[in-house]
């Protein structure tokens, strides 16, 4: 039996939540076929609801593995700022570096 496994990308940004008078994050399905999107106020509680509704979206079941991408849609930070980003953070990964140091050294330049 062979396994599949399904990917999805969110875009996620800034938006202003009318009920809350302010700014939440907003992640919205960009390929799926449910357009179904989540909104949350930190980023850790934005990526909870997004793998809450990630089978909802793909309308598959729960067994089957989903990976999920992230796009960051931000003013003023461009597609290439993100892309350096990305792969500076995997340089440091196959450097060894644990997540606690690799967060520290980024907070530290």
């Amino acid at each position: 039996m062979t396994s599949t496994v399904r990917r999805v990308t969110f875009r996620v940004s800034r938006e202003r939540a009318l009920d809350l008078d302010g700014e939440v994050w907003y992640a919205g399905p960009v390929d799926a076929p449910i357009r179904s999107g989540v909104s949350a106020e930190t980023l850790a509680e934005l990526r909870d609801a997004v793998e809450a509704i990630k089978h909802f979206v793909l309308g598959v079941a729960e067994e089957v593995a989903v990976i999920v991408e992230y796009v960051y849609d931000l003013p003023g930070v461009s597609p290439e700022v993100w892309q350096a980003h990305r792969e500076l953070r995997d340089r440091l990964c196959e450097a060894g570096l644990s997540e606690d140091d690799r967060a520290e050294l980024l907070l530290s330049a």
